[in-house]
């Protein structure tokens, strides 16, 4: 009768370095002769790295940050620049503030309340507390946070440092960049 093994790769690697971990301590005392070792660095190539380029673009167009992308796919933030170099791809910057209006249901999500205040106020602001002081004079509640590109909802403006003016989100794919201005 013979027996078919079930174990993944992993659990395979990981029965291994147990042993090995007893014999010797830690498994960073084993010889890389050791064919055990040897055995486990077949079943983990860890020196093929393989990016996983759809899980890299869809996390990127919900507006993910680059260091947070390569945390999640296990890989560096240069592989991850690398690749959107190479591919011209363009990230899109995370929100700090959303700013409602308290007399409508409108909402605004900006990455600097300055320049937020000073579109929705028309008029030249010159620091964070006076921006927020100023809005929440006029009506409107602020709040801080970290807000990424998917999480505001369809319908909301939302205004970037280097825009002049407020846009209104209509899905994943109407972020502007900055060349498109």
């Amino acid at each position: 009768m013979q027996v078919i093994n079930m174990l993944t790769n992993y659990e395979q690697a990981l029965i291994l370095i147990e042993k090995l971990e007893k014999r010797f301590g830690s498994i960073t005392k084993v010889p890389d002769s050791n064919p055990k070792m040897q055995e486990i660095h077949r079943l983990l190539p860890l020196d093929r790295p393989y990016v996983n380029y759809e899980r890299v673009n869809w996390l990127n167009r919900k507006g993910y940050s680059i260091v947070y992308i390569a945390q999640v796919t296990h890989h560096s933030k240069a592989t991850i620049s690398k690749y959107f170099s190479t591919y011209n791809i363009k990230s899109k910057q995370a929100f700090k503030y959303r700013v409602k209006s308290n007399s409508s249901t409108a909402v605004y999500y900006g990455t600097s309340l300055i320049h937020l205040a000073s579109l929705l106020l028309h008029k030249r602001i010159s620091n964070t507390a006076t921006a927020e002081r100023q809005l929440n004079m006029r009506g409107f509640s602020v709040k801080k946070s970290f807000y990424v590109w998917y999480q505001i909802p369809d319908g909301a403006y939302y205004t970037l440092n280097y825009l002049d003016h407020f846009a209104v989100k209509n899905g994943l794919d109407s972020y502007i960049y900055e060349e498109g201005c």
